[in-house]
């Protein structure tokens, strides 16, 4: 959940947009602008899936949402120092996306509880979500 100052409280939080990589989990499956069709539970990525994935030449980030261990500090999208601070991936989509108001129906996410997305700004960060991809087309 979510601390006073809007960061999350100090268990281990989880990224819903990590690199497709063994010990990932595929989150959803992107079928279109904007549309994640979310898997719940999601899906323990191994090397074997990824390479599949790979295979047909199509980026992978383009076609698939991966899920993680947020990695605070030591991620480039980080805003603050170690211990403190916060995402500056979804500050920036809800800024770009110019979104304001929370979704009126949440997805069915597997990562919710842990989402550092979530933890840092509830609903409004589910409605951005969808838009996010690793490497835009």
């Amino acid at each position: 959940m979510s601390a006073p100052d809007g960061q999350a409280s100090r268990r281990e939080t989880s990224c819903p947009s990590a690199p497709p990589e063994p010990g990932s989990a595929l989150l959803g499956v992107v079928m279109g602008p904007g549309q994640v069709a979310y898997l719940n539970p999601g899906i323990p990525a191994t090397q074997e899936m990824i390479d599949s994935f790979v295979s047909s030449g199509i980026p992978i980030e383009n076609r698939m949402r991966f899920s993680g261990r947020c990695m605070e500090h030591r991620c480039v999208q980080w805003l603050g120092e170690a211990g403190g601070g916060r995402c500056g991936l979804i500050d920036h989509a809800l800024d770009a996306l110019s979104i304001t108001d929370g979704a009126a129906t949440l997805p069915h996410c597997s990562i919710r509880a842990t989402c550092r997305w979530f933890a840092q700004h509830k609903r409004v960060a589910c409605t951005a979500c969808p838009e996010v991809i690793r490497r835009p087309g």
